[in-house]
């Protein structure tokens, strides 16, 4: 057929393209002949179209290229392209070989990318990622090796080739298992600590980005491999140091601070006038050095992640209550005011109830502090989506913008007059930061200079999970004997003089041996013990006494100059304190664990915090020992840890109710025998008679004190007599 005019315009398109394109054309015939080739082809040959076309591809002395091209003609089903990469007169080619149709045969079509500047950058990038201290693998998207550093393969051990080579995903290279929730294609980056035994002990930071093009498509994801041993050694030194110096400050501080007291309250005699005013400024002085320690000791647990955070669900009123009230009488002889603002129905927050109120009574001090000229001070409280925000704001002297944004950093102050005459470490608001964030939630700050400051921290909802653990307060005066462990005499008298002071005996011991050989032959009401002892044998002391049948109902109180409650407390300790000791909170620890033994334990289970704290005072007074639940969940958590002697129990109650509390009670032969009292002011849902057929008793609201004393006696000596 006779080429036609539109035929030769469509030829002549196609030869402009192929003159004016930037990569090689050669087209073949089913025979194997050159039937097209354009000019960037015959540049990048070195052969000619006059030489070239017509003849057989070995003509263009590419053999590679020849043999490649003559395997997909063989094929004779057009089949997919197949791609060679070669190096010719000093390029570096990319060649793809595609078939085509050609009647009823199959051709070829060579296209020929010169890739040699794409090559030299992708040396130049490969060289300086060679030479980056940090440990680089690249994962393709069908998640295998593409490339890895030396520095990577030197702190694997592993050979660059092996690795390359192998199929191997990213963590099983660690000897790790893989994480659930790791996924490369999620946005930004991950970071994994790992630490490495072979070839070498180290510590590597592995973090993961995904690589990502213009279009949105995923190509794979890079991780970099980041040592960090020497940081965390130098961690771990200072940790060291911190908590040394810290040993070494209160230990004698311990004993200024509580001789002083002692002094001051008249323990040692009459003192006058003169001699209260020097020691009160000794007392003063020796108290903010305790701050400033517990503050370097806050910053150290944090950052080594040793902070124990006791997380139950709390009402943040009572939180801001008892911060304010330690402030509120300084502010009324100063003629100022302290405004609460929280409503009623606030929702409970998630929180550690001591942290939070640290933080607290931080901020509020803050706001005395820097309002020279006077002011008032305001702390509201408000429910904000799913967390509880709570604001503390003054009438001070305001904070610049600037300074705003490095507030809540480490060692960070205002550099100001007043900042300057108050003093402090800067540390307060860094560790206010870190414990709200380890709640899971955030702190800001609102300020101007001259207009005042309002510093806020947000803490999450209380989820219906989350349930708090009723703890045990026992009647005062109970008396008994209490064994003092320290292995400084010093310290040892001192807690022996508060101790004797509050009613009870004391026997002291100074090592693990003399302790243990004590406590089984006198079989103390409790045991108080630093875990710092001469034969370093502390944390096996509380151990062995927790595990020895002779001793494992003896609570044991650590009082300790080292931070460690959590320890403590998997290895069996019924109390914590830090050394220096706070005296009333020793009293009272010491009250609690003793008369929980000695006399007998209600639980009252009401949601009316007033009515629960009114019988549980009362019921102290009586000489029982008491335990508040606000919920029958709460109920349940206290009875697994405690088993009461009786439980006063109302039935209309939120999340647990009373009916149910009783159910679960009897249904289990471990507390099926605790006798129940109902108390209740609404009309008995009969349909569940059976129910409170169970109950002991039933009283109605309002209480007869009298009536309910005589009761709970009555039934407490049914039980003792048994």
């Amino acid at each position: 057929m006779d080429e036609t005019h539109e035929d030769r315009r469509a030829f002549t398109h196609v030869r402009a393209l192929m003159t004016h394109t930037g990569e090689g054309f050669v087209a073949l015939t089913p025979a194997g002949d050159v039937r097209l080739m354009n000019e960037v082809a015959e540049a990048i040959l070195g052969r000619t179209r006059a030489e070239g076309l017509g003849q057989p591809i070995e003509t263009l002395g590419v053999p590679v290229l020849a043999q490649t091209a003559r395997a997909v003609i063989a094929a004779a089903d057009c089949s997919a392209p197949q791609t060679v990469t070669l190096a010719l007169s000093g390029r570096d080619l990319l060649c793809t070989v595609a078939p085509y149709h050609d009647a009823d045969s199959c051709g070829v079509v060579i296209t020929i990318r010169d890739q040699s500047e794409l090559t030299r950058s992708r040396k130049r990038a490969e060289a300086i990622l060679q030479s980056t201290a940090d440990g680089l693998i690249v994962y393709s998207a069908q998640n295998r090796i593409t490339f890895i550093n030396n520095t990577a393969s030197l702190m694997l051990g592993i050979p660059v080739e092996e690795l390359l080579e192998s199929d191997r995903n990213l963590w099983s290279i660690f000897g790790l298992e893989p994480l659930d929730t790791f996924d490369p294609r999620r946005g930004g980056s991950q970071v994994r600590e790992v630490t490495l035994e072979e070839p070498m002990h180290r510590v590597v930071d592995v973090r993961t980005d995904p690589v990502i093009d213009d279009h949105g498509l995923y190509l794979g994801f890079v991780a970099t491999v980041h040592d960090v041993t020497a940081e965390r050694e130098i961690g771990q030194m200072k940790n060291e140091f911190v908590s040394t110096v810290s040993h070494e400050l209160r230990t004698p501080l311990t004993s200024i601070k509580g001789y002083v007291d002692l002094i001051l309250d008249e323990e040692a005699g009459e003192i006058n006038a003169i001699q209260r005013e020097f020691l009160s400024i000794v007392k003063d002085n020796s108290d903010r050095l305790v701050e400033l320690i517990n503050d370097l000791l806050d910053i150290s647990r944090i950052e080594s992640g040793r902070i124990h955070l006791k997380v139950q669900p709390l009402q943040v009123s009572e939180r801001i209550k008892g911060a304010v009230d330690t402030f509120r009488a300084v502010l009324e002889q100063a003629g100022r005011t302290i405004t609460v603002d929280v409503p009623e129905d606030l929702p409970r927050a998630a929180g550690d109830p001591d942290r939070v109120g640290q933080v607290l009574i931080n901020f509020i001090s803050n706001a005395i502090k820097y309002s020279p000229e006077g002011g008032n001070v305001w702390v509201s409280a408000e429910a904000d989506d799913d967390f509880v925000r709570v604001s503390v704001t003054d009438q001070g002297i305001g904070i610049s913008e600037e300074d705003m944004a490095q507030l809540f950093t480490k060692f960070y102050r205002v550099d100001s007059k007043l900042t300057r005459e108050i003093g402090g470490t800067g540390l307060g608001l860094s560790i206010v930061k870190s414990i709200i964030e380890l709640l899971g939630g955030q702190v800001g700050c609102e300020s101007a200079p001259g207009e005042g400051s309002t510093f806020w921290f947000t803490l999450p909802r209380a989820s219906s999970d989350l349930v708090r653990m009723p703890t045990i307060e026992g009647p005062g005066g109970v008396g008994g004997t209490v064994l003092v462990v320290d292995q400084n005499p010093e310290v040892a008298d001192l807690i022996e003089t508060y101790l004797f002071k509050r009613g009870y005996d004391v026997l002291k011991a100074h090592s693990s041996e003399e302790a243990f050989d004590l406590a089984i032959s006198e079989s103390p009401a409790v045991i108080t013990m630093d875990v710092m002892l001469e034969d370093g044998k502390g944390f096996e002391l509380l151990k062995k006494l927790t595990n020895t049948p002779m001793t494992s109902r003896i609570p044991v109180v650590v009082l300790s100059i080292i931070c460690d409650e959590g320890r403590s407390q998997r290895m069996g300790a019924s109390g914590y304190l830090e050394k220096p000791i706070d005296r009333d909170k020793l009293a009272s620890i010491i009250d609690d664990l003793v008369g929980s033994v000695a006399s007998p334990v209600i639980m009252v289970v009401d949601d009316d915090k007033r009515i629960n704290d009114l019988l549980c005072t009362n019921l102290k007074s009586l000489g029982y020992a008491v335990i508040a639940a606000y919920d029958g969940r709460e109920a349940m958590v206290a009875v697994r840890t405690k088993r009461p002697d009786m439980i006063l129990l109302d039935l209309r109650m939120p999340i647990m109710d009373g009916y149910q509390v009783i159910e679960e009670l009897k249904g289990n032969p471990e507390t099926r025998e605790i006798p129940v009292v109902i108390m209740t002011a609404y009309h008995l849902d009969e349909s569940r008679a059976g129910v409170l057929d169970l109950a002991a008793a039933q009283i109605s609201k309002p209480i007869d004190e009298n009536k309910l004393v005589e009761r709970i006696q009555a039934l407490v000596t049914e039980r003792e007599s048994r």
